[in-house]
């Protein structure tokens, strides 16, 4: 009579489900005992949710530290397939036993014992290795086909739609497919304004859905994080164009790095995903949500927010992130024995070559000081503001009777709606006092007007408009606003009106577009590239 052990796994959680560790129990234990053997209760090694082409798994690691200390004398298995998916991990384990004087028993193999029989086994075991990838290749050919058809396989359906999956069989089959879910699909359209109208940051997003009590998709918890925003705004399905295949299995390179855990409860060895390339992608219709005009709004938005982000910045850069050298090379805000400059970034690009740029750095002081002075002056100027709504008004036609874009005006009006809901929020939740509720529902109540006067008067009367708007006095009350800005405001209005700053230790030039407002009619932007000497 010998020590028997058993080891036996699962690799996946539907496994664990359906209980097929007790099916190999079921069918080893029987084994076992009309093999004369005792099994012991200390030695039965089980791994569920295991793949089997990781060999580093727990209960395997246990079985053979407690080999090596002679706790049992024979392993009985299902088949070879559960110790390892690979045929020489296979091999790997039962020579560690064979050495120790351990025998091996595998209910569903051939247990040799003769050369010949021993040849045979490992012929067997390659076999069913070499099955398994093309079952696992039969599988994939097979999804893609399904999709290339036109056919949705069933997965996690994105924020803003619930998953139909398939109905009947043969002819009255009825495929899987995404419908649009009312709820989230307004949440989904209010964050795409936000940031593409809006243009606020991701962070202001997630504060807002707090504030609106909106959790995210799984409401594991109670406020959403910047990845489910970010995949969500970058998410084409929204616009229709949903893609099958676009990523790919990879294997992890520091699957350790995350956890100090010896084990990690993994499937595959493959842990980590790339995008494939583009031209391989599978494009499956979706049902719409956003338009393409918005999308591509938020898009470049997002491109916006990542170059001018501040969140790594020590030191207050004005315009860091838009000023460029002379060469034609970014300036990056620098350091230097207490003092700050926008310096070239030529040497450390061109680095461990030569530099070939040798432009001095720019003082932040002076150039933020004098930049910013420089644009107050523009936007205040009457002289400039006429001139710019003359050539807004003859670059638009709106002499020959053309008007703005009535669709961008009623975005805009659904996005002012927007914010007086949130203002209405806050005010019934107290967290804002009466004084700052009541100048921002004026404000919305002003621009709503201005916006319905767009969209309602006849297009005759926009040139009269343009015409009769004193810019004398409808500056005035901005230049007050302009003196009394904190730093975060002046950023803010700086990332909307430049483009981008060319400068040297001897001239700046500031390039962009100013939104000029009058309190008759608001003109969306004009054009402006001036030049200002340092």
């Amino acid at each position: 009579m010998l020590r028997a052990a058993l080891y036996a796994r699962v690799s996946t959680e539907l496994q664990k489900e359906e209980q097929t560790v007790q099916n190999q129990l079921s069918e080893i234990k029987p084994k076992i005992k009309a093999d004369g053997n005792t099994l012991l209760e200390s030695c039965i090694y089980i791994d569920e949710g295991w793949s089997g082409a990781i060999l580093e798994r727990p209960s395997l690691d246990l079985m053979r530290a407690d080999a090596l200390e002679k706790k049992f004398d024979i392993l009985y298995v299902y088949d070879k397939g559960r110790l390892a998916r690979i045929f020489f991990h296979q091999e790997i384990v039962i020579q560690e036993l064979i050495q120790l004087g351990i025998e091996f028993h595998s209910l569903h193999d051939i247990n040799g014992v003769s050369p010949e029989e021993k040849l045979l086994g490992g012929v067997m075991g390659m076999f069913h290795e070499y099955e398994r990838m093309k079952i696992s290749e039969r599988f994939r050919i097979g999804k893609l086909n399904k999709v290339r058809s036109g056919k949705l396989l069933g997965y996690q359906a994105a924020y803003g739609y619930d998953y139909v999956p398939i109905k009947g069989k043969g002819y009255d089959k009825i495929n899987g497919k995404f419908v649009i879910n009312e709820e989230e699909a307004k949440v989904v359209q209010m964050i795409f304004e936000w940031i593409g109208i809006e243009c606020v940051s991701i962070k202001e997003v997630i504060r807002r859905l707090y504030d609106l009590g909106i959790p995210p998709k799984k409401q594991k918890r109670d406020t959403w994080s910047n990845g489910p925003i970010h995949r969500m705004l970058k998410n084409e399905t929204y616009i229709g164009k949903h893609y099958y295949y676009k990523s790919e299995s990879v294997i992890t390179k520091n699957p350790m790095a995350k956890s100090q855990k010896k084990y990690q409860h993994r499937h595959s060895l493959k842990g980590s995903r790339k995008t494939r390339p583009r031209d391989e992608w599978l494009e499956v219709e979706a049902p719409r949500i956003i338009s393409d005009e918005l999308y591509q709004k938020v898009q470049s938005q997002i491109k916006s927010n990542g170059k001018l982000s501040q969140r790594f910045k020590k030191n207050p850069y004005l315009f860091g992130g838009l000023i460029q050298c002379a060469c034609g090379t970014s300036r990056t805000g620098e350091g230097q024995n207490g003092h700050f400059y926008y310096r070239c970034t030529d040497r450390l690009l061109k680095f461990p070559k030569p530099r070939t740029c040798f432009e001095a750095g720019v003082n932040v002081q002076v150039l933020d000081a004098v930049g910013w002075s420089k644009l107050c002056e523009l936007m205040t100027d009457p002289t400039l503001l006429q001139k710019q709504l003359d050539r807004y008004a003859e670059e638009k036609k709106l002499i020959a009777g053309q008007s703005p874009k009535k669709d961008e005006l009623l975005l805009q009006k659904k996005a002012l709606e927007q914010e007086e809901r949130r203002y209405v929020k806050a005010w019934g939740m107290d967290t804002m006092s009466e004084v700052v509720y009541t100048d921002q529902m004026n404000s919305v109540a002003r621009r709503r007007k201005e916006l319905l006067d767009l969209i309602n008067k006849p297009e005759a009367n926009k040139l009269a408009q343009l015409q009769e708007i004193d810019l004398e006095s409808s500056v005035e009350p901005f230049k007050k606003y302009l003196e009394n800005l904190g730093y975060d405001e002046k950023l803010f209005t700086v990332r909307k009106i430049v483009d981008k700053v060319i400068a040297t230790k001897e001239k700046v030039r500031i390039c962009g577009k100013i939104p000029a407002y009058a309190t008759s009619l608001t003109v969306k932007k004009v054009g402006l590239d001036v030049e200002h000497s340092a």
